[in-house]
């Protein structure tokens, strides 16, 4: 134990507490952010008001924040203890709870009164006897009310009440505050609760000749240049899933734990794999951004040289050849036209292999051509029959459906069809260029909305068991002990619904307005999919024909998705009128009719309705804002999204609460994105 920074050295522990005290192994390797935590805190211990009592670490999984927590305790001389947060935590969790006692004696007749005894939760526990206690994620708590607790609890002066007493804040208590960032279920630290904290940390990967000190300790590893080029990889990979909104994080577990499996014989790409990438994310698609991260490093071809020093397989040195030639000359090396291939041994590969790039390209991904573009595989004939023959009855459906929801409006009798386009291969090539350029943004928001989507509040309370958050007395005669309520817990479908409706007018062509709805397009879909929002995704346009007054182009609908074309949306296109009105009436139907608590309906426009005969001007702008009063009573939610000369206009007909004027076109896809996210 450090003699120089224990806060209270005349305290007498008991044999309970001696116990708790956090030993350091010999393997432990003391951090700057350590000795800084360190110094303030004893610093400041005897000057009242200025006392640090709570401390944040916050950081990516692995970056050592319950370590450092534990070394506190050992520095501190204060015995340690953690509560893990949770999501359904209630306040009996922070302040212990009252609890019927049975009677030992299994005999025991009905005579027998039963006993209630108060047991203290491990935070009044930890607050009453003055001990360093770690809250680990508190930002995953649902209920305000615990959070309101804790608050209380933190004040320097503090004091919690229990059901049976008032407890003091203990002079020795530390609070250590631990959350990782922006994780599935996590939100944002309450600010109150981010207010009481007197020392805060971010804790990231340290530096590169910490991480090789601390694997030497808890590995045994002595090969300085085995432990410097992992350590440069898992920085890099830490880097560049960060960068590119990859919810993985590469951390010092993963790093001890890939040098202790390079040590022990396996192949060090191979343990690459299952030791740190695989832990990140096993999307292929973030698997080679993050391949490619390493070959651009040629970081890969160090782990070739490292996995041909210390992996044998079958009793044979494993070699990956390539083409080439490397010519050596003293201690320098030069390579001369080696491509910048990532090759990837896979777990049950044996033996060594010297097959070409091209063919280890092929075997990676069996779904693409030499060229890149996907492979389509045909059905078989009876496949293929069903297969149209269910595309062909729900296009139908649709088509019955929408002529159902204008009946009764002054659109009754417009000659209606609703197309499902099917797209193309040269479709396919533009959607994957697109998602390309605006995935990475679509990613980062996705990270930062999902755990909203875990915290909707439940109104439902669950009755009659054991524990909970509520008393009833009126059960108290029960014989089964059932006194209790507590909330239960919510739904894990997200209680949104969102339609997208994009004008296909023929000016839509014009000054890069049809490129940007497109655009726009791809960014919902994939973000509402991401998250497991319904969607849908409609175009329409007028007067193609006589016959054909109005046409809906059905891209996404979430009444049959595994019929859905995402590629289709490719398929938008400037073509002639436009009827604002009844595009929006059938929406707004189908919202109306889903399930879910909030609908919000998304018009992308670049002028005000104008169609055939004589629907425009006023009579256009009343029917519009007659839909959008009707429906807006029916709990639609409306945005227009206006990118176009007639921005003023179409202001007016959706009100400026409703209005979104998008200037630069390029930031209309994140813009949409982020206006989805608000209502999560």
């Amino acid at each position: 134990m450090q003699q120089q920074w224990l806060l209270s050295p005349a305290r007498r522990l008991t044999e309970e507490e001696k116990k708790l005290v956090w030993q350091k192994p010999p393997t432990h390797i003391e951090s700057e952010a350590e000795r800084r935590i360190s110094s303030e805190v004893k610093r400041n211990w005897n000057r009242d008001e200025m006392k640090i009592t709570t401390i944040l670490l916050e950081g990516d999984a692995g970056s050592g924040k319950t370590q450092l927590a534990k070394a506190l305790s050992a520095n501190f001389g204060l015995p340690y203890t953690k509560v893990t947060c949770f999501a359904d935590m209630d306040k009996s969790d922070v302040l212990g709870s009252i609890l019927p006692v049975l009677p030992e004696d299994e005999y025991a007749t009905e005579t027998n009164t039963v006993s209630y005894q108060y047991y203290p939760s491990e935070i009044v526990r930890a607050y009453e006897n003055g001990w360093l206690l770690e809250i680990q994620e508190p930002t995953v708590i649902r209920d305000a009310a615990v959070l309101m607790a804790l608050n209380s609890a933190l004040e320097q002066d503090g004091s919690i009440n229990l059901p049976t007493r008032i407890v003091r804040r203990h002079p020795d208590f530390i609070a250590v505050i631990t959350t990782n960032r922006g994780y599935n279920g996590c939100r944002p630290l309450n600010e109150a609760l981010r207010d009481r904290v007197q020392h805060s940390e971010k804790m990231d990967l340290p530096e590169i000749t910490v991480m090789m000190k601390r694997a030497a300790a808890k590995t045994g590893c002595t090969d300085q240049d085995l432990l410097l080029t992992l350590a440069r990889v898992i920085v890099l990979l830490d880097q560049t899933a960060k960068a590119n909104a990859i919810k993985g994080v590469a951390g010092m577990r993963s790093y001890f734990f890939w040098v202790d499996a390079v040590l022990q014989g396996t192949e060090t790409i191979n343990a690459l794999y299952h030791k740190v990438i695989y832990k990140i994310t096993t999307d292929s698609d973030e698997i080679l951004i993050l391949e490619q991260a390493l070959s651009k490093q040629e970081l890969l071809t160090e782990l070739e040289t490292l996995s041909a020093r210390f992996i044998e397989s079958n009793g044979e040195v494993m070699e990956i050849h390539t083409e080439g030639t490397v010519e050596t000359k003293g201690a320098e090396q030069s390579l001369i036209d080696i491509p910048s291939v990532a090759l990837r041994k896979a777990a049950d590969s044996e033996g060594h292999s010297d097959v070409t790039c091209q063919t280890s390209m092929d075997t990676e991904s069996s779904d693409r051509g030499e060229d890149g573009t996907p492979n389509y595989h045909e059905l078989n004939n009876k496949e293929n029959k069903d297969w149209e023959q269910e595309k062909k009855d729900f296009r139908k459906h649709l088509n019955q459906q929408a002529r159902e929801m204008v009946k009764g409006s002054a659109h009754e009798k417009v000659n209606l069809i609703v197309h499902r386009p099917e797209s193309t291969l040269a479709q396919h090539g533009e959607y994957h260029d697109i998602e390309s350029r605006i995935m990475p943004v679509i990613r980062e928001l996705v990270r930062k909305t999902s755990p909203l989507l875990e915290h909707e509040v439940s109104a439902e309370i669950s009755k009659s068991r054991l524990y909970g958050t509520r008393f009833h007395a009126e059960k108290a005669a029960s014989p089964d002990f059932r006194y209790f309520s507590r909330k239960s817990p919510p739904d894990e479908e997200p209680s949104l619904a969102v339609a997208l409706r994009i004008d296909e007018s023929a000016s839509m062509s014009a000054f890069g307005r049809l490129e940007a709805a497109k655009e726009a397009a791809i960014a919902v879909y994939e973000f509402c999919k991401d998250c497991g929002i319904s969607t849908i995704i409609c175009g329409d346009t007028a007067d193609r024909s006589p016959l054909e007054r109005m046409s809906l182009y059905s891209y996404i609908d979430w009444e049959n998705p595994g019929l859905n074309d995402k590629y289709s949306l490719m398929s938008m296109q400037g073509r002639s009128n436009n009827r604002d009105g009844m595009a929006l009436r059938i929406l707004s139907e189908k919202l109306a009719a889903a399930p879910q608590k909030t609908k919000l309906l998304i018009s992308i426009s670049d002028g005000q309705p104008k169609a055939m005969p004589d629907y425009t001007g006023e009579k256009a702008i009343e029917d519009m804002k007659g839909v959008l009063s009707e429906y807006s009573r029916k709990g639609i939610l409306f945005l227009a999204a206006a990118i176009g000369q007639d921005k003023e206009m179409i202001c007016d007909i959706y009100g400026q609460e409703r209005f979104l004027d998008i200037t630069d076109l390029s930031q209309l896809p994140s813009r949409l994105v982020q206006v989805i996210a608000r209502y999560l």
